[in-house]
């Protein structure tokens, strides 16, 4: 699996670091990110709402790299050393 670089993201217009990555599955390519951020009460809001959030920022798509915004389902909320950890999954194609 190859490694990815964290670049200025927003989560619903949070600023935060992240990125996200296309992945192959036996039903298709599917989207996954993760982004960090300062607000844990923010971060971990959007984990329990059941609407979608936006994420901006860099999309890694086999060896492209871009610049997009699409909507997302955050899965997971994890603390870590360097701020609030959200994992998320599109929920729509970018």
């Amino acid at each position: 699996m190859s490694l990815y670089d964290l670049h200025n993201a927003k989560l619903n217009e949070m600023e935060g670091e992240g990125f996200a990555y296309s992945q192959k599955t036996v039903y298709g390519k599917s989207y996954k990110g993760v982004f960090f951020g300062e607000n844990e009460e923010a971060i971990e809001q959007l984990a329990d709402e059941e609407e979608d959030a936006t994420f901006e920022g860099i999309l890694y798509d086999r060896s492209r790299e871009r610049e997009k915004s699409f909507t997302v389902e955050v899965t997971d909320v994890i603390s870590t050393p360097s701020g609030e950890r959200a994992d998320f999954v599109a929920t729509e194609k970018p």
